[in-house]
């Protein structure tokens, strides 16, 4: 998929080339240059001159993409920014999102009445997955023999998230189980856990985790009858890029889970600025964008 990017940025280029007077006169005004001698760049973006069409072809692949998942408005320009620039760019993609029929149709609203929530407090210096939240999507059509998926956020340190298809009868051993076979080998043990379930499913969940374990008891658990924000952020992410992509077939959404996982992981969280990839192992991997570096050191100071 890196040739999709690799392609437009062939057509960036070469749209370049006929528009040399227009770029010269917004070099000064924009801060503009010739980072490779030959091509005009805004920092690290390549600057996307006089066509519309084009641009409109910048904006689908960060947004329409189904490894880009339709985020909104500012996440698509978060994402665009290292690789491409134009003037006004912030006006086009914005009228871009509010005429995209699929974010039209499948979109929720996202500001309706709550509860009230509880919030988390971030522990000082947290690692990766030492604190999470814990919540179900239920009542799912069912695919591949699952009906219910468990998302899993890292509330403190990363904003990370991880979807794994289950059932709705699952119990405690259940969830311990699949959280020893997704997350411990990566991520070691939770310090504290925030789930929405009764009292009882939290300790016996605990209780279970570490007698597969072999550990003491050492999580704390939390019970949040108003599910928390992390959670419910992640869900609305979840449950919006399933409407997207498997609108039609609704009884394969346990394919796309990995790719949702992917998605969520590479847009920047409102809280952190940074990517939850970037934070936990440095980088975003790339799989739409295109295969160049977009960081130099005079930017970065």
């Amino acid at each position: 998929m890196d040739s999709i990017g690799n392609n437009l940025d062939s057509k960036v280029k070469l749209a370049q080339y006929p528009n040399q007077p227009k770029l010269k006169q917004w070099a000064p005004l924009h801060n503009l240059s010739l980072l490779d001698g030959t091509h005009w760049y805004h920092r690290t973006a390549l600057v996307v001159v006089a066509d519309n069409s084009l641009r409109r072809g910048v904006i689908s692949l960060f947004h329409n993409h189904m490894t880009a998942g339709h985020p909104g408005i500012t996440k698509t320009l978060q994402l665009i920014a290292p690789y491409y620039w134009w003037p006004n760019m912030k006006f086009f993609v914005t009228e871009y999102i509010k005429g995209c029929a699929t974010c039209q149709m499948t979109k929720v609203n996202t500001h309706p009445a709550h509860p009230p929530m509880f919030p988390i407090t971030p522990a000082d210096n947290a690692q990766p997955f030492e604190t999470v939240a814990m919540d179900f999507i239920t009542k799912l059509p069912q695919s591949g023999g699952f009906d219910t998926i468990l998302t899993i956020t890292d509330t403190n340190c990363s904003k990370a998230s991880i979807f794994i298809p289950c059932h709705k009868t699952i119990d405690s051993e259940g969830v311990a189980l699949l959280y020893l076979n997704h997350v411990i080998p990566h991520y070691g043990i939770p310090h504290k856990i925030i789930l929405d379930r009764d009292v009882c499913f939290i300790l016996k969940f605990s209780t279970e985790l570490c007698r597969i374990l072999n550990i003491h008891q050492n999580i704390s658990m939390a019970y949040h009858p108003q599910t928390d924000g992390a959670s419910e952020r992640t869900n609305q992410t979840l449950e919006q890029y399933l409407r997207v992509f498997c609108g039609t077939q609704q009884n394969n959404w346990h394919a796309w889970l990995l790719l949702a996982q992917y998605t969520k992981n590479s847009w920047p969280s409102a809280t952190t600025k940074k990517t939850p990839y970037n934070l936990l192992i440095g980088y975003t991997p790339q799989v739409h964008q295109p295969t160049r570096k977009t960081t130099i050191p005079p930017l970065e100071k």
